[in-house]
């Protein structure tokens, strides 16, 4: 007896010993991730979970963290471990809304798309939820990315450059001055060739340039306050000040708010007298001043009471004293997200930015907004591939004939994983000449409507009941050409010489005069739908569908909702996808206002003999029922924002 309770006092004692280490093990895993240091939290995590390897609280931490470390793949394998350990949900709701995000950021979109359409079932009776809004983005980004990859060429698959300022740190370029490239770096204390990235007190974020000039120091600004660090360097027009971002670090982040630099004998020095009016008390980083109709202006990201969520870009003018004028939220472009990094092209008159919210290929992606005749920016339009990737890329730039980026995508330089830390990138672009106080005005025919454009019979998807299809109309009118052969055959089999004389002139005539006139006038009507676009008005367009009335209705109807969806895809397309974005708002800038009809609006005098399909399906009669018509262009002045 005494020996059995000595063992069961050692197993006690074991197991509480066990209990201690791990709660120590795990407490100084979270204060490291507090502090930012991933690599010390996940080494101390993995030891935990020696000791508890079927924690579910601890594989939670692990993918976060390795989340935080932009380890794509490690963090789904947990997030996974998390789901498959709490399916329904009730300890971790968000497991498989972050098992999905971590599928996108690997590039994997139609495995992240089942996942995301799974999650917004979840979520689906609360539709203001988080789980639910995001997962429905992220639905109509991956379905939109799938398009994108379907037309995609060989140069918008080329890899972009790797800048030579590069190294296992992280870089974020900024600007030209003086023929050297201006950076932010994260640098550790250590110099050590086998070092690992970390974000943690050991690294420093400062402003870098690029190659330094001899008998200069390589860091940018003087006068720096050693309790902060320093990131983001603009400088004004007319080089009179910079700005920059001044950062404390709080638990799990930065915190910046916007400083004034000066320059002075060729450097450029903290202007610690200066504070910026009404920029005090909030978070306000990453600064770009730019001129604009002889004004100086600031635009920058912001977190503020009054935003939409996240950060948000603001934009104001700024006065001759150097306070700022008129502090906007620029609403259209931004979400409940992030949207950072702003730049302004002033030889197209873009502002360019990232965001992690607008639909894309990866977790940042950059767009650009142009800036409309009525002086409102227009809807968020992704830059797309190259520029883009399913990594985070940022701070978008041009310099003469080159773009540059940062970007922690595949084919960065690393010490611990492959997408661990921001390099820059870069590609030559053939970029005009700027010409100042130009007016370019462009001449756009306008189509007289309707716009008749015709099917192939039961096309696009035959046999089907669905109200959409993935196909646009260019490409069902390429099919439907590409059978015109076939038509004709069938059109005239078992008639005599002067009636199949009679039909070959009345196909041909159908397919040139009515078929490519279609495709011809629609190509013509999107130029005169982007002028409107552009003069900042919202655009509807009326769609009206028939059908033969060879099937039934209610089938008909079906088939009309599909044919009317494929013109949409076609505005979606077509381009570029430069259209998408205006459909993607909310309100839609352009919006499909859809009158189906169905059979209910089919010629009685055609027939619907399914046995004679020579005059059910391949007469011109029969054929000029299959069309969609665009009836009307709507537009409307939008109030100012």
């Amino acid at each position: 007896m005494p020996r059995l309770y000595l063992i069961c006092l050692l197993l006690l004692s074991a197991e509480c010993w066990g209990q201690k280490q791990l709660q120590r093990l795990v407490a100084h895993a979270d204060a490291q991730v507090i502090a930012l240091d991933y690599i010390e939290a996940l080494k101390y995590y993995d030891q935990a979970l020696v000791l508890e390897p079927n924690s579910i609280a601890l594989h939670w931490k692990i993918a976060q963290a390795n989340q935080q470390f932009k380890d794509y793949k490690t963090a789904a394998r947990y997030y996974l471990k998390v789901y498959e350990q709490d399916p329904d949900g009730q300890q971790f709701p968000e497991a498989q809304l972050q098992y999905a995000l971590m599928l996108k950021q690997q590039g994997l979109y139609k495995e992240a798309l089942a996942q995301f359409k799974e999650v917004k079932k979840f979520f689906s009776e609360d539709k203001k939820s988080n789980g639910y809004l995001k997962s429905n983005q992220e639905i109509i980004a991956c379905n939109w990315v799938l398009k994108q990859l379907k037309y995609v060429s060989a140069e918008e698959l080329a890899d972009l450059k790797n800048h030579p300022v590069n190294t296992v740190n992280a870089e974020f370029a900024h600007l030209f001055w003086n023929d050297t490239l201006v950076y932010s770096s994260l640098k550790a204390d250590s110099t050590a060739e086998d070092q690992e990235q970390i974000l943690s007190k050991q690294y420093k974020l400062d402003i870098y340039q690029f190659p330094s000039p001899k008998d200069a120091q390589k860091i940018v600004l003087n006068g720096q306050k050693t309790q902060f660090e320093y990131g983001n360097f603009c400088i004004a027009p007319d080089s009179s000040f910079a700005l920059c971002s001044e950062c404390t670090r709080t638990p799990n982040q930065f915190r910046c708010h916007i400083v004034r630099v000066l320059p002075q004998n060729g450097s450029w020095f903290l202007d610690s007298t200066f504070q910026l009016d009404g920029l005090q008390d909030s978070y306000n980083s990453m600064p770009y001043l730019f001129e604009l109709n002889a004004q100086l202006m600031l635009v920058y990201s912001a977190q503020k009471a009054n935003g939409l969520g996240g950060t948000d870009l603001w934009l104001a003018s700024v006065n001759q004293e150097g306070q700022i004028i008129g502090n906007n939220n620029l609403g259209v472009l931004n979400s409940i997200e992030n949207e950072v990094s702003p730049w302004f092209d002033p030889l197209f008159k873009r502002l360019y930015f990232s965001s992690s919210w607008h639909a894309g290929f990866g977790g940042f992606d950059i767009f650009y907004s142009n800036l409309q005749a009525d002086g409102s920016f227009g809807p968020p339009i992704n830059l797309g591939l190259p520029f883009n990737s399913p990594a985070n890329d940022l701070y978008f730039f041009c310099h003469a004939d080159t773009a540059y980026l940062s970007s922690n995508r595949l084919g960065s330089l690393y010490a611990s994983h492959p997408t661990c830390c921001s390099d820059v990138f870069y590609q030559e672009l053939l970029r005009p000449k700027e010409k100042k106080d130009q007016i370019v005005s462009e001449t756009v025919q306008v189509v007289k409507l309707p716009i008749k454009l015709y099917f192939e019979n039961d096309h696009p998807n035959p046999k089907s009941t669905a109200d959409f299809t993935e196909l646009s109309y260019e490409e069902t009118y390429l099919k439907y050409k590409g059978q015109y052969p076939v038509y004709l055959q069938k059109v005239t089999e078992g008639r005599d010489a002067t009636a199949t004389l009679q039909q070959t002139q009345s196909l041909l005539e159908f397919f040139e005069a009515e078929v490519d006139k279609g495709m011809q006038d629609l190509a013509l009507f999107r130029a005169q739908v982007w002028q409107e676009l552009q003069s900042g008005k919202q655009v509807s367009i009326m769609v009206q569908g028939f059908a033969s009335p060879l099937a039934k209705s209610d089938y008909n109807v079906h088939l009309t909702n599909r044919r009317i969806s494929a013109i949409k895809n076609y505005f979606e397309e077509i381009d570029g996808g430069k259209f998408a974005p205006y459909m993607l708002t909310t309100p839609s800038r352009l919006q499909f206002i859809e009158v189906p009809m169905g059979e209910y609006k089919a010629n009685k005098d055609v027939s619907d003999n399914y046995y004679d399909q020579r005059n059910s399906v391949y007469s011109k009669d029969a054929s000029l029922e299959r069309r969609i018509e665009i009836i009307e262009l709507r537009t409307e002045t939008l109030p100012p924002r």
